[in-house]
This record gives structure tokens, sequence and C-alpha cells, in this order.
């Protein structure tokens, strides 16, 4: 078997998972898939800018149409018995939808069909698949996957409530996704997952202190105890026992029984609140809620997920060592959450400034990761394929440079002039600066724009132009090496300071320094590591 670690791939995933010598039979232990819902809409990449002349690039459009193709595949999946009833539900949706245009839930279902589909080849018998979707689909990617999993395997249906409240226009506000929680076989990996008990429960329930702490009580006789109990006497009283007569007598001796004051009723067993796991979370998820502007990991990513909800997921459904696979890892939520928790992790994602962009996440978050730790297949390795790939197609080399100097967002058309003096990409800079007696964090900005060929002296000056009109605070020129001395002799020498030192308002930046793991001459808090855990900069 490969080395299937660390792995990144800039491609459509239904390639990915048809390949047998990178994805072989069985090898995955846990697959979590956040796709595009057929929401019937256009996510762009944001930028905070009090221009609003600048036109976002999309990041995905979500509105799907039956293509040339399709009716062949569609033939494909009823001609094989295995994937004849995927078919039909397709058909079903074609029906449903006739007359309704070009917008076609049909095509989506069958794009989804055949990747669910090639991800059960992957899925070991013990493993698991978390399919993340709403409304929009859900219920008919719940009959898909009974018929590629079965109806047996299928769990739950987890909600996720994602906002307290919202407003939705002449109707009721839509505050949760749907996750579709599937196993491959009967015997699957489960560790359970717990969250926090509420103070109100632990005020109610744990009323009794020892001298190891407050604890509640459990019954140790049973009425009806799965697979049998133990019948004896014990303390005066005749049960059948939840332990042997043996263990009973270690927990009386360690002062695990408690017995009440009265001395009625028979003894039970101690559980303490420091020794709790939590509460047993049910399949209604309330305590994770969607990133919003004031969280930390937030990178701008329009359909970015929670990094908790990803480590209830990994951890309740895969051991330390296990592969997890994220077929559509998007900004890398997955990945982080995977290397954070000792697991091997591969993303795919057709974007290069998806897969750019999860690599720089990685790097910035895990300080013992170096470039050569993580694989970037489908981009480029080396100057030469760097060049290649500006000469072929110019906004694919853009949004890889993006991706991987960490931008947040990507704005313009490529080969569009205009007055945004070629605004590429927007890093969010969280600047720490001395307000009176104190540190605090300001979010700041930074334009990168990206230059694969010839750099122009005017080039330069127009992105100082942008700076300023944008009201950022520094701006960077990407380029080859050997037009870096164009950029040197053209910038202006200012500097704008944050609480530490100074920096270059505009200054530039070589591809072979990215494609070496540099860093432009920023201040740390882009790009801080910090060992594996997401925090905000220290302010001291």
């Amino acid at each position: 078997m490969p080395q299937m670690n660390r792995q990144l791939y800039a491609a459509d995933c239904l390639d990915i998972l048809h390949d047998a010598e990178k994805l072989p039979d069985q090898s995955v232990d846990l697959i979590y898939l956040d796709p595009p819902f057929n929401s019937n809409s256009t996510y762009n990449l944001p930028f905070k800018s009090r221009d609003r002349s600048l036109k976002p690039v999309e990041a995905f459009e979500d509105t799907w149409r039956w293509q040339a193709d399709d009716d062949k595949r569609l033939s494909a999946l009823e001609k094989n018995p295995k994937t004849r009833s995927l078919a039909t539900i397709v058909q079903f949706a074609q029906g449903l939808e006739s007359g309704r245009g070009k917008i076609s839930l049909a095509a989506y279902l069958l794009n989804m069909a055949q990747r669910l589909y090639a991800m059960k080849r992957v899925l070991k018998a013990t493993g698991s698949i978390y399919l993340h979707c709403d409304t929009s689909a859900g219920h008919y990617l719940k009959l898909v996957m009974d018929g590629i999993f079965g109806a047996k395997r299928f769990r739950n249906a987890i909600t996720w409530r994602r906002y307290g409240s919202h407003n939705d226009a002449k109707k009721y506000g839509r505050v949760y996704d749907m996750i579709l929680y599937y196993s491959n076989g009967a015997n699957v990996v489960w560790n359970g997952a717990w969250t926090e008990l509420e103070q109100d429960y632990i005020d109610s329930s744990y009323r009794y202190e020892d001298e190891r702490g407050r604890y509640t009580t459990a019954p140790l006789h049973t009425g009806g105890l799965s697979g049998g109990g133990y019948s004896y006497e014990f303390d005066g009283h005749v049960r059948t026992w939840r332990y042997s007569e043996e263990r009973m007598r270690e927990l009386d001796l360690d002062k695990r029984l408690h017995r009440a004051k009265s001395g009625t009723g028979p003894p039970r067993r101690k559980v303490y609140l420091h020794e709790s796991k939590g509460k047993p979370v049910s399949n209604m998820w309330t305590d994770i809620k969607a990133l919003t502007g004031r969280h930390n990991e937030r990178l701008g990513y329009p359909t970015q997920k929670p990094l908790a909800l990803l480590e209830r997921i990994i951890k309740a459904s895969s051991n330390p060592g296990d592969i997890v696979l994220d077929p559509f890892c998007g900004c890398g939520t997955t990945a982080h959450a995977a290397e954070t928790l000792g697991r091997k992790w591969i993303g795919i994602d057709i974007s290069r400034f998806s897969t750019g962009l999860v690599s720089r996440r990685l790097l910035d978050n895990f300080a013992y990761l170096n470039r050569d730790d993580i694989a970037v297949l489908g981009t480029p390795q080396s100057v030469a394929d760097a060049r290649s790939l500006a000469q072929r197609d110019k906004f694919e080399f853009e949004k890889w440079v993006c991706g991987a100097m960490g931008a947040n967002g990507m704005y313009k058309n490529p080969g569009e002039k205009g007055a945004d003096g070629g605004v590429d990409g927007v890093v969010e800079l969280p600047v720490i600066r001395q307000v009176g007696s104190k540190y605090e964090s300001q979010a700041e900005y930074v334009i990168i724009q990206v230059k694969g060929g010839h750099v122009a002296p005017d080039a330069v000056k127009a992105l100082s132009e942008t700076v300023r009109r944008l009201e950022a605070i520094a701006g960077i020129m990407v380029c080859f090496a050997d037009q870096m001395r164009t950029v040197e002799n053209q910038r202006s020498k200012e500097l704008w300071a944050d609480a530490y030192q100074q920096y270059p308002v505009i200054q530039g930046f070589s591809i072979e320094a990215m494609l070496d793991d540099q860093r432009p001459n920023l201040p740390p808090t882009w790009g801080y590591k910090h060992g594996g855990k997401t925090s905000a900069p220290s302010l001291l």
C-alpha cells in the first residue's frame, strides 16, 4: 500500500477515487465530505473593503445542469446491477423537475451518486462515512446513500444547528444542516462522543461529596441487564447485580459504594464528577456554532466548518493512526482536525486555490511540519512547473499562488483591466498595536498581486496606488526571481509599523521563495506557528 498521509490532490475527486494505486480498496478508515449542496447559489471568496467596485472571484457555483454526456453516464449506472437503484433515483428526480429548465436536481444526484459509489470501494469494512448536506437535496441523498451502503448501515441523521436564528424571506429561518452517518459494515469503529455537562445538571445530580470530590450515584442491581447479571446476597440485599461478588467487594474496599444514611435500600455506585466523560452526544448538535468574523480560526472560505465539528466526528469514528479522507476538502478543516488528533489524512479538491490554502494552513498551524511533509499533487512543485502553468492558464496560476500565500480571497477575472490595479488576492492580517497602555489586535489587509511573466514598472506603481486607495497596510508583488529587480527598483521605500518593528509597504516576493516555504516580510502573527492548536496570538 502506498504511503497515505498528508496528501493533497488538486483534482476532481472522482478521478482520484477511481485510481486504485492512489487509493487502494478498503484503505480508508473514515470519510467526511462537505460537497456542494445543490443550493442554486454562487459562493464567492470574500473581501472586506471600503471599495465596493472590486469584483470577487467565485469559489464555486452550486448550480447543476444536465450536460451532453450525462445521458451516457446515467445509462452506465442503469446497466450495472450494483448501481441500478441509483439510476432509478436520478430518473425519479428527472420526472419531478420536468419543465423546470436547465437547473437540474437530477444532474446533481448523478454527480454525487458516482462519487459516493466510488467512496465505498476505498472505505474499510470497519469504516464510517459522514455526508454533510442540507435540506436542498438531503432527503434525496439519503436514498442515494441507502442504495450504496444499504439501509441497514444507516446510523444517524445528525442535525447540526448552525445558528440560533436566521431570517429568511417568506419562510421559516433555516438554522440547521444535516449530516448523514453510515457505516460500511456491521462492526464499525465507534468511540462515542461526549459534551460538557451543564451546570444546572451538575448542581442537581452531583449532590454528594467525599474526599475524592463531588459525585452522583448509579444503581448496582438490575432487573433486565443485557447478557444477564450475578445473583447473590450483598449487604443484606438479594439482587441480580451488575458485577460479580468479587468485584463488588473490590468497589467496597475502594470506597466506591454509596449507602443511604437511612440504611435502607441497596448500595449504589459512586460516579465522580472529575471522572465523567460528560454528557453523551445525541443526534441534535446545538453546542457547536457556525464560524463568524469573531472566530480566530476563520479563514474567510465561504463554506468553512468549525474545527470542533470535525474533531467530534474524527474522535468518535476513528483511532489514532487511522486514515481520514475528505474528497471535497475546501479550506482544510478536516485535515487540520485530523493532524491535531494524530490521524493520517488525505484531501482532494478540484481548486488549486483550495489545495494551496490547505497546505498553507497546515504549515502555519503546526510547527513541526515543513513543506516537504505535505504532498500537494496536481500543483506546481518546481519553478519549471510554475512557469508552465503561468503560460498555460493565467487564472489557475493566480489561484495557485494566492492559495499558497494564504490569501483569504481572490478578485477580478483573468485579463480584466480596471482601477483595481491588479488585486489578485487579499490576506487578512491581525496586527498587534499599542493602544494607550494596552496591546490590541487590529484586523488589517495585505494585497497580493501575481505576475507570471514580465513585470512592468507601471505595475509596481499601480500596486502602490491600490494599497492607498483601499486603505490596506501593504502590497506584495509575487513574481519569478528574474523580475524581482524591477520590483525593487520601482517600489516605494515607505514603511508601516506594528507594536514591534517596521515593514515595507510594498515588497516583492519570488515564486522561488514561495516554493522554498519562505514567507514575505510581515509580522509573525500571519502564519504564526503554535504546535497544532488554533488560538489567538499573544498580545504580550
